[in-house]
Parts: C-alpha cells; structure tokens; sequence
C-alpha cells in the first residue's frame, strides 16, 4: 500500500521574482509578517510597498531563466535528488519557478531540496554565475491518489507555458499515475 504522504510537491521560486512585500502577496519564511492576500485574491494596492522597494535594494535583481539554461538545471537537479536516493515522479522548471514531485519519505523535505538546488547552480555556474534560487521552498506533502495524479498533472501542464518538463521514463504522457 502506498503512503501517499511520502510524496511530497515542492515550488520552487528563483532569487528576486518573489519578493517581500509582492503585489501578489507574500509571507516571510516564520510568517513574522505578511500580506492580507495572496496570489489568488491579491492584497490592496501598494500595501507593503515600501517593504517591497527596501527588498529590491537589498535583492538588486531578478533571476530569469532562460530555457537553455532550465534544460541544463533540471538534471542536475533530478541526478541530486537520485544519489541521494530520492525519485522524483515529474519536475517543470520556467522562467521564474519550478515544481518537482519527489518522494523524500519522513526526510526534512528543505533540506534536501537546498542540496539539489546548489548542485544544479554549479551545473551552469560556467554560462550563469552567481546565486540562481530564492531561499527555501514551498513543500506540500501529498495526501492521497487523488492529489498525487492531479499535481502531477498540474506540473505536466506548465509545459504549455514554455516549462522546461522531465517526466520519469517509466510513465509517459498517456500513463499519469
């Protein structure tokens, strides 16, 4: 029997593209202070504007990946995840973020992700110097079958939006689950 709950879907952001005090909403990393909204149903106007001018000072860009360099990323990300014996069902990486899908068990989910992120920024640290992931991330952990199929479609999807997509060799499109 599957332990759903050893799955876990991690959102990834890149350094700069979402910042304290984001017009999208925002919560700092112990939730010491946030925004009244969020991405889905946005905070009002300006609200933490000056919190956002102060983070674009300190931040002084916005990572954008380009795809030749999502393409180099994502295995060296995946090749991590694998010697440290974690699979991973399906990752998307775009311009300014990234999902991956990966069964860690009852690991400290950051943690690893924090090793695959540096391995893969070495990957490319010939063609892109310099720091390339926002601190943290996201993670999510699966509940049941259900939730397990619809974010591996939702990460398969943002190859509609241009998404640098690895899916596992043993499934295909045709055969999510």
């Amino acid at each position: 029997m599957t332990r759903w709950q050893d799955w876990a879907h991690v959102i990834l952001s890149t350094r700069g593209s979402w910042l304290p005090g984001d017009p999208r909403g925002f919560r700092d990393h112990d939730h010491r202070s946030h925004s009244s909204g969020d991405y889905r149903n946005p905070p009002p106007t300006g609200e933490h504007a000056s919190l956002l001018r102060h983070a674009k000072r300190v931040v002084h860009r916005e990572v954008v990946l380009a795809p030749e360099i999502c393409e180099r990323l994502v295995p060296a990300f995946i090749a991590k995840l694998d010697a440290m014996s974690l699979p991973v069902r399906v990752m998307a990486l775009g311009r300014v973020h990234g999902h991956v899908l990966v069964r860690p068990g009852l690991a400290d989910v950051k943690k690893l992700i924090a090793r695959a992120k540096q391995a893969s920024s070495q990957s490319v640290h010939d063609v892109f110097p310099g720091s390339i992931w926002a601190q943290g991330c996201h993670v999510v952990r699966i509940r049941d079958e259900g939730h397990y199929r619809a974010t591996v479609s939702y990460i398969e999807r943002h190859r509609d939006e241009g998404a640098c997509v690895w899916v596992h060799p043993r499934w295909n499109e045709t055969n999510s689950g």
